[in-house]
């Protein structure tokens, strides 16, 4: 049991990378906190922190105190290490750990290696863990470790009651010692200073009612033939974001023929606003609201769907779609209209929807609730027969495909987790490029959906398109943002950047709103701008307020191109 669920724990925490920081003997801690860097801590019932007071070497150690543990759960922290640095070796880790009082358990190491099958080799010490009450000892796990490793994961854990410390972590590879680099914590040096300032492309404004482009002009170059192109945001709340994305929408749409808009968004919602779009039908501000987004439910998006309305009457069209799977609701009515004189059919999209609320109303709206295996298997028979009948339905033209895409639809939700959902929207984003052969698209979503790494949606899409898709990630440095928090729902302010951070080299050139292509850097490997290949903290904020907005990100990794806007305010809400 207790080897289950520590694997359970793991999958939260799974990431690869190329040697770097690992932060071995727990000597620097995340900012503002009591917690290492690098180590993701799931630690139920106990109390977990850094301790300079009680250590084996250096300044500190992780300290693990049992609190209220229920039975079965475990204190544990968990690090990455490089894969292609494991694979095919052997290693040994060793670590120095202390204990008091422990009881009805254990505190040790543990070290896993996963493959594309699943777990390859595991080891936490579970028969020769400390228990009891010990002085510092130096513990140790040698494994072999297969060549078809993915995944690289290891820490300590605490399990049972008591007290345990975890200090002077050493890994060995083949009998080599594995150099742990030190972070970077200095200001930027003049050096590197200059360097980024002859490396950026400044643009004048985030306006889109600019009538001047001649700074977007880079755009052209950067951009070149690539056919899908995916804008991030770091929150999902700066005004200045949203309209520099619109600037830059209305540029491709004018100047490079992008004919598709996508958005993070349900797609039948988001087709209904491409009808207001293209011929007028509706009212555009009623229509972002059924949208069911707070995020896009803002001054910005409006002013950005009036112009693509403009646009269409004077120029080439820009359809506005949309390729998330957050809601069945349009959907299933949707197919309900196609099927109204079909009691059999119209009873089966009832039922599906009857299993879908229920569940819905048990997570309280969640748009993340598990719905049961059973309904599962029901819905799965009853979306079998809806299918066989549109066979028998006699549609020409694209009504077939789309209804077929309103069932994937509801599949995709029905199967949908905080894992699945990146791949599904991937997935819908290629369906709307396959029925517009030739078309460029432009992605709107968060960084994190449009990034190359770490499975989002742009992983996905990479993988498919190659070259043909470009990740251009946002960023600012400060002011406030619009989010959910204790507030409510309302503007916060952003943490400020430190040293440390990419956010922190890039507001101290004299250029607020520039461009950075980081294939270019990559390619030239430069000395002075060597940072921005390398692991530094930079913001990450999702629809919440959190206590914490700076992570380890390897920029160069996640994105093609980085726009930088110094200064932020939280987007306009409608009403």
């Amino acid at each position: 049991m207790k080897t289950t669920l520590l694997c359970l724990f793991l999958c939260l925490a799974k990431a690869s990378f190329s040697q770097e920081f690992l932060n071995l003997d727990f000597e620097y801690e995340v900012r503002g906190s009591e917690i290492p860097k690098k180590w993701y801590i799931e630690s139920p019932g106990y109390i977990a922190k850094m301790d300079e007071t009680e250590k084996y070497s250096s300044e500190r150690s992780l300290k693990m105190t049992s609190n209220s543990p229920v039975e079965n759960h475990i204190a544990v922290f968990t690090g990455n290490f490089p894969v292609t640095l494991a694979k095919g070796r052997s290693i040994e880790f060793t670590g120095h750990v202390k204990t008091e009082s422990v009881t009805n358990g254990y505190a040790g190491l543990w070290w896993s290696v996963d493959g594309e099958a699943g777990v390859l080799a595991f080891d936490n010490m579970e028969e020769g863990g400390l228990r009891g009450t010990n002085d510092w000892q130096e513990v140790s796990i040698r494994m072999n470790v297969d060549k078809n490793a993915t995944d690289v994961s290891f820490g300590g854990l605490l399990t049972g009651l008591g007290t345990a410390w975890f200090d002077d972590f050493e890994i060995r590879i083949d009998g080599k010692e594995f150099e742990d680099l030190q972070p970077r914590v200095s200001a930027p040096t003049m050096e590197e200073l200059e360097w980024l300032k002859n490396n950026v492309y400044p643009l004048s404004t985030y306006d889109p009612a600019k009538k001047s482009d001649e700074d977007l002009e880079i755009m052209d170059s950067l951009i070149g033939d690539t056919h899908v192109v995916g804008l991030g945001e770091v929150t999902h709340g700066s005004s200045e974001i949203f309209q520099m994305k619109h600037r830059i929408i209305k540029f491709l749409a004018e100047k490079k023929n992008f004919g598709i808009f996508s958005m993070e968004v349900n797609m039948p919602e988001a087709y209904r606003l491409n009808d207001y779009i293209i011929s007028g039908k509706g009212n555009p501000t009623e229509l972002i609201k059924g949208m069911d987004y707070w995020t896009w439910s803002t001054r910005e998006v409006l002013n950005m769907v009036e112009w693509m309305k403009l646009h269409n009457a004077s120029k080439q069209q820009i359809q506005f779609t949309g390729f998330d799977m957050q809601s069945y609701d349009l959907s299933i009515q949707e197919l309900e209209k196609k099927f109204k004189n079909n009691p059999t059919t119209l009873d089966d999209l009832i039922a599906i929807k009857q299993l879908l609320d229920k569940t819905s109303n048990q997570h309280m709206g969640s748009r993340l609730g598990a719905i049961s295996q059973e309904d599962k298997d029901t819905i799965e028979v009853k979306i079998s027969r809806i299918r066989d009948a549109i066979k028998k339905l006699k549609i020409t033209g694209d009504r077939m495909p789309w209804l077929y895409q309103n069932i994937r639809i509801i599949e995709q939700y029905v199967d949908k987790t905080i894992f699945s959902r990146d791949k599904f929207m991937a997935e819908n984003l290629m369906w709307i490029r396959s029925q517009n052969p030739g078309s460029k698209i432009v992605i709107w979503a968060h960084n994190a959906h449009i990034q190359r790494t770490m499975r989002g949606m742009g992983n996905f899409l990479s993988d498919s398109l190659a070259k043909d898709y470009l990740s251009v990630g946002f960023a600012f440095a400060r002011g406030t943002y619009t989010a959910m928090g204790s507030q409510g729902l309302t503007e916060y302010q952003a943490e400020e950047p430190y040293n440390g951070t990419f956010e922190k080299f890039f507001e101290a050139i004299d250029a607020p709103i520039f461009i950075i292509d980081l294939r270019s850097v990559k390619a030239q490997k430069p000395t002075f701008g060597k940072w921005l290949l390398e692991k530094l903290d930079f913001r990450q904020v999702g629809v919440m307020k959190p206590e914490r907005e700076f992570y380890e990100t390897n920029l160069s990794e996640d994105y093609d191109l980085i726009i930088f806007i110094r200064d932020s305010s939280g987007s306009k809400l409608l009403d």
